[in-house]
């Protein structure tokens, strides 16, 4: 058994080792033949082991490895074996030399034992060895060509087996060789590329999951797959092809380390994964293809990415002068087919590569697209100048807005689903404006499939997280959520409202626009254009019996005054406004006309946040902070310690960035006497600050830093997003 648990850590460590993106250097060998070699000889209890490896057309010794135990009754042999170790570690053998050159001319293993007719072999071995061979295994280190071979020798006498190995052996040493092979041709060739079957063996190998082959080795459900969508399937790489129960799946995955997918696909479709098999991508597409062929059928232009359209349209504008069946002036149209398709496909790729956002935006000489992912804008394409009025128009007959007004900025919304036949279920909100090379579009994407996380999933500390939930548990007052847009302020307050949603409690939001629909919520959207705003959706609840009132956003002096006035005659209040910390909004509603005494009397607390990459778990980097970034942390929480940093080469999981996903920080300011104290004083922000960093408030920054000590997040992206506190 305690061979079996041995190799399960060595088949692990290499592993690891192959499935992780970074391609090791050819300096790595070393290391990895000595893993190998160490890790061989505790798993097979052998007595000796010899690692070659080809080199042009010579065999190379690269590891050489005696027991102790073939000196115990001959310590004299120990020197001995010593120096011959050495002198063949500088020895080259020709190709073909002796039973490792057979092995790795024909690729084929060779078992030798000590038995009759093996004798006249094993006894000319030991005159070579200078110990007694009882039992030989010669496999090849083999990939597309085969790159050496593992020799070892004799069990240990502990072993029981009279030093001799048996089949068992013979199959986990070629399971070794298959590993180390492939990690060390990696290492010896920056062009070998592991093939998608060979990556989807090894993933299941590593995650002890079945390997599926052939898409007929799966039962399907097609109503399960076709309720789920190609979308969802896509984006979230996971294929459900069965139903176990009413809320449980199974299925297939090209790589089920990926954690987050999986929470991501559960969140989406409230299914979770009890059954997990490993295909390879092309298999993947395979089973892709074979659901939702017939829905491309019925839509042609369904079956074209965005990179086909890009080409026609570019193409078109060529100024070489190529012949192509579409003109330019074809496309300055917002009805023809490629504008018609574009608009559809960069909205479609967006949502499939997670964006948060999509901005067009019309440059000197040409249109550029380009996608928030994970707060960050990513380049997607690059298109000719002229197809800038013609799409931008497109997307104003999306969401209903006026095509002749090119000067104003206006807003809209696009509900996507008529627009496509995919399952596709978002809304888009779209904002235009006058730039100075033309109209520029920003359209913010609104996942109607995507719930709202548990506030355990927001990344809170523990001490804030227990003094938030007891804040929205209060039955009257005022909690405020300030920071940037794409700060995550809304999924916070509906995380919140989530919570405390009882059938006994009656909830009324003012929402512009809604963003996310909760069941037992009562949801108003805003329209400004019939006088429908948040100071009246407000008066209009304050009639309604309501227990808990969520306002959008509050923007005037209008809307603050009915909130504060709402907050003091027993009704919770939850809102968001536009502050960098937690002490500006008492500032920002003063500015606002609120009397700082009716601002303490019903404020409950204020949450400042932001959103910060999270560094990617699989690829990150550890290493001991020095100079500036220690005396960051000393000062922040006083601490220092290993913290990480992002792999600058990525790795699958995170598409080569380093980071995947993003993390909250919270500054928390609940209210207290010092504080009401302070408010009414109408003291500056920056003793408001310090009053409330003394009643136990961690500022935007500590936070950070916390996250960072826990290895979520880096102190590059920490800073990129909220500066040192000047306050100590």
């Amino acid at each position: 058994m305690a061979s079996s648990g041995i190799s399960n850590a060595l088949r692990r460590s290499l592993l690891i080792k192959l499935i992780s993106k970074p391609a090791p250097s050819r300096e790595d060998v070393d290391s990895v033949v000595e893993l190998t070699a160490s890790k061989v000889v505790e798993a097979l209890q052998a007595q000796s082991m010899t690692l070659y490896l080809v080199e042009g057309n010579d065999i190379l010794f690269k590891h050489v490895y005696y027991s102790p135990t073939l000196w115990t009754s001959h310590p004299a042999l120990e020197q001995k074996l010593q120096e011959t170790a050495a002198i063949l570690l500088e020895t080259k053998l020709p190709l073909g030399t002796g039973v490792v050159g057979k092995v790795i001319a024909t690729g084929e293993p060779v078992f030798f034992r000590n038995t009759e007719s093996q004798a006249p072999f094993m006894n000319s071995m030991g005159d070579r060895t200078g110990f007694a061979v009882e039992s030989m295994l010669t496999v090849p280190l083999k990939t597309t060509n085969v790159i050496g071979a593992i020799q070892v020798l004799n069990k240990e006498p502990s072993a029981g087996t009279a030093g001799l190995f048996v089949d068992r052996d013979l199959a986990l040493l070629q399971e070794v060789a298959e590993y180390s092979a492939t990690l060390i041709q990696r290492m010896l060739d920056p062009k070998f590329q592991l093939s998608a079957d060979d990556t989807a063996k090894f993933v299941a190998k590593f995650t002890d999951l079945p390997l599926v082959t052939s898409p007929d080795e799966i039962e399907y459900d097609e109503k399960l797959v076709e309720s789920v969508g190609d979308a969802i399937i896509r984006r979230e790489g996971i294929f459900p092809h069965k139903r176990l129960t009413p809320t449980a799946v199974a299925a297939v995955m090209i790589n089920p380390l990926d954690y987050a997918k999986r929470e991501s696909f559960t969140q989406a479709t409230d299914l979770g994964l009890e059954e997990i098999r490993v295909v390879s991508a092309a298999l993947f597409e395979t089973l892709l293809r074979r659901f939702f062929k017939d829905a491309k059928k019925d839509a042609a232009s369904d079956n074209i990415d965005i990179s086909s359209v890009a080409e026609v349209i570019t193409s078109a504008y060529d100024t070489a002068g190529h012949s192509t069946e579409i003109t330019a002036a074809d496309l300055e149209s917002e009805d023809s087919a490629p504008i018609v398709q574009l608009a559809n496909r960069i909205i479609e790729d967006a949502y499939i590569s997670g964006a948060s956002d999509i901005h067009i935006e019309p440059q000197e000489k040409e249109l550029m697209v380009r996608y928030r992912i994970d707060g960050l804008c990513q380049e997607k394409l690059r298109l000719p100048k002229q197809v800038s009025n013609a799409l931008v128009t497109r997307l104003k007959i999306m969401c209903n807005l006026d095509i002749a007004e090119r000067r104003l900025p206006q807003d809209g919304r696009i509900v996507f689903k008529k627009y496509t036949k995919k399952n596709i279920d978002i809304d888009l909100r779209v904002a235009t404006g006058p730039m100075n090379h033309g109209e520029k579009v920003v359209m913010r994407i609104l996942d109607k499939q995507k719930s709202t996380l548990p506030l355990t999933a927001l990344g809170f500390s523990e001490e804030n997280l227990a003094k938030y939930r007891d804040c929205i548990r209060q039955p009257y007052g005022m909690i405020l959520h300030c920071g940037p847009t794409g700060s995550g302020k809304s999924m916070t307050l509906y995380s919140a409202l989530a919570e405390v949603n009882t059938p006994d409690v009656n909830i009324q939001t003012a929402e512009d626009p809604i963003e996310y629909t909760l069941p037992g919520l009562n949801q108003m959207q805003m329209s400004r254009q019939i006088g429908l705003t948040f100071a009246r959706a407000l008066r209009c609840y304050l009639r309604m019996d309501p227990d808990i009132i969520l306002v959008g956003e509050i923007r005037d002096e209008e809307t603050a005054g009915i909130a504060v006035e709402a907050a003091l005659t027993g009704h919770l209040l939850v809102s968001t406004l536009h502050t960098n910390d937690a002490p500006s909004t008492i500032s920002r509603l003063g500015e606002m006309g609120i009397e700082p005494f009716n601002i303490s009397a019903s404020l409950i607390c204020v949450c400042a946040q932001r959103l910060l990459r999270r560094v990617c778990k699989n690829c990150k980097v550890s290493y001991e902070p020095v100079g500036r970034e220690k005396d960051i942390l000393e000062k922040a929480i006083g601490w220092s310690g290993p913290i990480f940093k992002a792999n600058p080469q990525g790795c699958p999981t995170c598409n080569g960035i380093g980071y995947k996903g993003r993390v909250g920080i919270h500054e928390l300011m609940t209210n207290s006497e010092t504080l009401t104290e302070a408010i009414n004083k109408e003291v500056e922000v920056a003793e408001l600050k310090r009053v409330a960093m003394k009643t136990g408030m961690k500022t935007l920054h500590q936070d950070s830093m916390l996250k960072v000590k826990l290895g979520l997040t880096t102190v590059e992206d920490a800073l990129a997003n909220v500066p040192p506190d000047l306050i100590l």
